[in-house]
């Protein structure tokens, strides 16, 4: 029998060579066609609009220089879009189809907090759910392998423990188009129950998408409606956000912006990470489908610490839940900062939005970043491993500049 340490060799390498296999492209120097550009920058009281007019620019030289194929940027400030840009396109494959205000991403681990944290955090205020509680007196099994002391808190913060993925599957066709041999939500969560922790809890953050999937599943115990179904009833149609949802449905290809190639079959219309689609399309860290305005309602009802837009009495979440989940979470000895979901503690927040920004970015190169001291919001969305995924892609420079930019813009901040 082969040993332990050479199993987990074998997966690594594995995961190492499909990794690659989607990458076949990324060291070819490409160019993309320019596509659309279209700018619509209002003005408002406290900005200087000139301050914003670099960013079409930049992302237009991105596009030419082939780092993303278009790109979706809407920006707000005290409840008014100040920037509205479209640009190149939503699709180079199978043919070109110019980029569009509404056009609909998979957003990747935007999932995490505009899905899963919100759903957990629901149930927090009806008390059907503790923060510090064990995840295992919830989910018995969760408990085996050292896991039975990981309490909610720490999946949220990323301080479990658990480590980044599950492990690929060794014996896999070279051409298969899913990396793990499992399929669906029940045996993912029988893999989450036997796997073992990279780190004791509360030790240091390790971004996991594990975590996720554990509290997604939490909502489904706990309320008895899948991830998809109950963020769709509870967070989605309160809001007013009818473009967001897990497994698009047919009728909304053409309007939906396609991922990568995998083993040269085009993810078009289906989550593009592997996990959630080994889950078929549903889970807690991946999988959801939304568009730049629907995103803004979000970004903008949490400026409103939850009050829903045009509503007097009515909140999605409460006040004082909101203002949890945007401060520090981790331990004081713990560098990397989190929110409950939220990321507060990149780059981006920490030096190009008056340091108080939380936000969270998304593999396919989605962003959503919000401010409560200017009481800023900013959305780019692009779908940036299209065709082919590049490494060292310059989208995080200019998710970077397009802050800065809008930071800048605003008099009295």
């Amino acid at each position: 029998m082969p040993s332990r340490l050479f199993r987990l060799c074998l997966n690594q390498l594995l995961f190492i060579c499909i990794f690659l296999s989607t990458l076949s492209a990324a060291y070819a120097a490409r160019h993309f066609p320019a596509g659309v550009n279209l700018v619509l920058i209002h003005p408002v009281q406290g900005i200087q609009i000139d301050r914003l007019k670099d960013i079409g620019p930049l992302v237009a030289q991105s596009i030419s220089a082939g780092a993303y194929p278009g790109a979706v940027v809407l920006a707000g400030y005290k409840g008014h879009i100040i920037y509205q840009g479209v640009f190149g396109n939503r699709r180079l494959e199978p043919s070109i189809a110019p980029m569009q205000i509404d056009t609909i991403f998979d957003v990747a681990s935007l999932t995490k907090v505009i899905a899963t944290a919100p759903a957990i955090m629901q149930l927090v205020e009806k008390h059907k759910l503790k923060l510090d509680a064990p995840v295992s007196y919830y989910w018995h099994a969760f408990g085996k392998q050292g896991k039975a002391a990981i309490t909610i808190r720490q999946l949220l913060t990323h301080t479990s423990g658990l480590p980044p993925d599950l492990p690929p599957s060794v014996h896999l066709a070279r051409d298969a188009e899913c990396m793990y041999a499992w399929r669906g939500e029940k045996q993912a969560l029988r893999e989450i129950a036997n796997v073992k922790l990279a780190a004791p809890p509360g030790t240091k953050v390790i971004y996991s998408d594990i975590n996720f999937v554990v509290l997604a599943y939490l909502v489904e115990k706990i309320t008895g409606q899948r991830i998809d179904k109950y963020a769709q009833a509870n967070i989605y149609k309160p809001l007013g956000m009818f473009h967001t949802f897990y497994l698009p449905k047919p009728g909304w290809l053409d309007r939906i912006a396609p991922t990568a190639f995998i083993h040269n079959k085009l993810r078009w219309g289906k989550v593009n990470d592997p996990t959630a689609f080994a889950m078929n399309g549903v889970a807690g860290h991946a999988g959801v489908f939304s568009n730049a305005m629907d995103l803004s309602i979000y970004a903008q009802t949490m400026l409103n610490l939850g009050l829903i837009t045009k509503s007097k009495h009515k909140y999605v979440l409460r006040p004082r839940t909101i203002a949890s989940m945007i401060i520090p979470q981790t331990p004081t000895n713990i560098a990397n900062v989190r929110g409950l979901g939220w990321d507060i503690d990149l780059l981006l927040s920490k030096h190009h939005i008056n340091g108080l920004a939380y936000g969270h970015t998304g593999w396919t190169g989605t962003s959503i970043w919000i401010n409560p001291k200017t009481q800023t919001w900013l959305i780019i969305l692009t779908s940036r491993t299209h065709p082919h995924p590049l490494l060292h892609n310059k989208l995080i420079k200019d998710r970077y500049a397009i802050a800065h930019m809008v930071a800048q813009s605003i008099q009295d901040s």
